[in-house]
């Protein structure tokens, strides 16, 4: 199922808008719709055709401050050499500041402030027009009906886009304050994985302070307020569990390189097969891999779920796993004796599901879209999958030497 909308390009980097969209500004034009339009409330000379249009307008006017918050991350994340090739947005949180990943904690910094500063740049200058038209020379209560109109939105706006920014600000995953303090407790440690500890413990604390204000909330002042601040942090605080197990991903990958998660099952598939026939045969047991497309003997390029994904299932028969594919030439290429952590990361910017390995640590630098080939001349890839395997392995066998210590100190104690 297709749960996103493409918008554009904007810098090279695909701009998706998430399916839950049409829900909320649904949601916000009969909110706005229906405050302006109540019995006995409407605006001087207005009708229900003016209440309801301006409602649409300030919903799309919403949508619109949201984009242009992530435009804020795209534009300064490229100028920071961490372009993404694609980004759903959300309402809060987008997965581009997350999953980018940057050079220091300067960058970092730069990159997460950047939607929020934006925002508020918004908020002065929608609250500048509301001011203009509020204390302007005409009174806008009797104002031609564009302007009333142009002065509600631009209100909307400016409230909006003042707690859009400052909602972000909260450190608490998956919002951009996150990644503020990740980058601060970087810049202060030194050591990114101990400030993404800290980030996890901080988050925690949030989301727990958060819960705990929401349930005052209400038995003392109003219910929906409340659950509303409740589920704000309890959505922060399970979050932040997936920053701790990232941390802990990380850990169990230390001292691997790329050429460890070689996958030596790649399936090979034509380019005209559709990806209703590829998905059922090739993905069904084979979660987080891809194939090799190839034609005559000639390797065209790779597919694997995150491409097809992006094809609305109903046209998975009409597809061709070569419309999908990504190109040969556009794979990402690394050494392997590289660390496995920065090949997931690569891994993970270029929402793929194999990277092409070469063996040469050079070459990878010199020609980075280069394929490395295989005595079969074709790429050798590292997957998802074949990075599951060794992290379920090495995480059972440090389990098993949990269970060994404890076994010996059980036996110590008892030999007292």
């Amino acid at each position: 199922m297709n749960w996103s909308l493409p918008l554009g390009r904007v810098f090279g980097t695909e701009v998706r808008a998430h399916w839950s969209w049409v829900l909320i500004l649904a949601f916000v034009a009969v909110v706005l719709g229906t405050d302006l339009s109540v019995e006995g409330s409407l605006p001087l000379g207005w009708n229900q055709t003016w209440a309801w249009s301006t409602a649409l307008v300030g919903s799309a006017g919403i949508f619109a401050s949201v984009v242009v918050h992530e435009l804020g991350h795209i534009v300064v994340a490229r100028r920071n050499g961490m372009p993404r090739p694609a980004i759903v947005i959300q309402l809060v949180g987008s997965s581009y500041s997350v999953d980018a990943r940057p050079s220091g904690p300067g960058a970092e910094f730069r990159v997460a402030a950047s939607g929020s500063a934006l925002s508020f740049v918004l908020a002065l200058l929608f609250g500048g027009v509301t001011l203009a038209l509020s204390a302007g020379p005409v009174n806008i209560d009797s104002a031609p009906l564009a302007l009333q109109a142009l002065q509600f939105v631009a209100f909307v706006l400016a409230l909006f886009n003042g707690l859009l920014g400052v909602i972000n600000l909260v450190p608490g995953y998956p919002l951009d304050g996150a990644q503020i303090a990740h980058a601060i407790l970087w810049r202060r440690t030194g050591d990114e994985a101990k400030a993404a500890e800290g980030t996890v413990q901080v988050s925690r604390y949030v989301g727990l302070g958060l819960i705990g204000i929401g349930v005052v909330l209400v038995f003392v002042a109003d219910p929906s307020l409340g659950l509303c601040v409740s589920l704000a942090g309890w959505m922060i605080a399970g979050s932040s569990k997936a920053l701790d197990r990232r941390s802990q991903l990380r850990d169990l990958v230390a001292g691997l390189v790329a050429g460890d998660a070689i996958d030596t099952d790649v399936a090979v598939v034509p380019p005209q097969l559709t990806l209703d026939v590829f998905a059922a045969e090739y993905l069904g047991e084979r979660s987080g891999t891809a194939a090799l497309v190839e034609r005559g003997g000639e390797v065209l390029g790779i597919v694997g779920s995150n491409q097809i994904r992006r094809v609305s299932r109903r046209a998975w028969g009409n597809t061709h796993t070569q419309q999908a594919m990504v190109p040969i030439g556009s794979v990402p290429v690394v050494a392997r004796d590289s660390d496995l952590w920065s090949a997931l990361e690569i891994l993970e910017r270029a929402g793929l599901d194999a990277l092409v390995v070469t063996g040469d640590p050079t070459a990878a630098a010199a020609e980075p879209t280069a394929a490395a080939e295989s005595e079969t001349h074709r790429p050798v890839l590292i997957t998802r999958r074949a990075a599951a395997v060794k992290v379920r392995e090495r995480a059972q066998a440090r389990q098993r030497e949990l269970l060994s210590a404890a076994q010996t100190k059980k036996g110590r104690f008892r030999g007292r």
